[in-house]
């Protein structure tokens, strides 16, 4: 969806611009004699940091929202941690996603809302395998 694309590349946009006004504020710091001018450049780089932390904000707060609308979507996962977190991709856009089954790069998964057994959890859904196969580990 063309709206979760434009609310990543705003968050990341306002990260950088946040960036740019850190190193802004160092190098003002470091190049400017504190009678020259210091006042309006450092109010300058000061803004510039706020700006893009405002931007970042409002983009992490779009995808967060928008996010709802991902549930029960096919996704593919693109790389798989030690500990059954997974980075998925929805058209293009990455999300993490906690994995319930035993998935690869490449597997299809399928994700749902952000709590397992009640819980809420530290990723942007609950994937489960698309197309489950055989179980690795057959119970008696």
């Amino acid at each position: 969806m063309a709206r979760a694309r434009i609310a990543f590349v705003g968050a990341v946009l306002g990260s950088c611009v946040a960036g740019a006004g850190l190193a802004y504020i160092g190098f003002v710091f470091a190049t400017r004699p504190s009678h020259s001018g210091l006042a309006a450049d450092s109010i300058a780089a000061i803004v510039l940091l706020l700006a893009g932390l405002v931007v970042g904000q409002i983009g992490t707060f779009l995808r967060r929202r928008w996010r709802r609308d991902y549930i029960g979507r096919e996704a593919v996962v693109s790389w798989v941690s030690r500990n059954r977190y997974a980075r998925v991709r929805v058209e293009g856009v990455p999300y993490w996603a906690f994995v319930r089954d035993e998935v690869k790069r490449g597997d299809r998964v399928l994700l749902q809302g952000a709590e397992v057994d009640g819980m809420p959890i530290r990723a942007d859904f609950v994937a489960v395998r698309a197309n489950p196969g055989r179980l690795i580990h057959t119970p008696e």
